[in-house]
């Protein structure tokens, strides 16, 4: 009896110390997280509001992770602005809505449709196509941009990430 005593009380330390222990997931996302950081990124969870999708009678709201690139000299003229000095904050989505003037299909306005001029657009729809598949989401704002997606690449999409957010902050869009 002794033993089956010491066997259970070994078994609930152990199974404890297993429930601690992080995913195989939660490491990947360790790395990714790190690298990110160690590149420039700040990497932040947030939750965010998405526009109101086709079909739909409300905005689906969701936390998420946002990796952020600074953008250094926030006081830099857009040239993708329309008549204005400062840099037109946006933020686009993948899903369906009526919000999508400017955007390659699935992907919607949730800040900033109509705002932007032709060459910005065609930027953002260069970065899209490049980015990797679970990116979900783009915001752009006077402090820094940002990418929302699901985490399930490789320490060299969070590079390809950085390099496109690079190209967004230097053609100040």
């Amino acid at each position: 009896m002794n033993w089956f005593i010491i066997v259970l009380i070994l078994l609930a330390i152990f199974g404890s110390m297993m429930w601690m222990m992080p995913s195989p997931r939660q490491r990947a996302q360790a790395i990714l997280r790190q690298k990110a950081m160690r590149s420039g990124f700040q990497v932040q969870i947030t939750r965010i509001l998405l526009p109101r999708a086709l079909g739909e009678a409300l905005a689906d709201e969701r936390d998420c992770v946002a990796y952020r690139i600074p953008r250094l000299n926030s006081t830099k003229k857009s040239s993708g602005a329309r008549a204005s000095n400062v840099l037109v904050p946006w933020q686009i989505f993948r899903l369906q809505s009526h919000a999508n003037e400017g955007l390659p299909s699935d992907w919607s306005w949730s800040k900033g449709e109509g705002q932007l001029e032709p060459t910005a657009l065609t930027l953002i729809a260069e970065l899209i196509e490049t980015l990797p598949d679970d990116v979900y989401g783009l915001e752009s704002t006077p402090v820094n941009a940002s990418v929302y997606w699901e985490e399930h690449g490789t320490p060299e999409a969070v590079e390809l990430i950085q390099q496109q957010l690079t190209r967004l902050v230097d053609a100040a869009v």
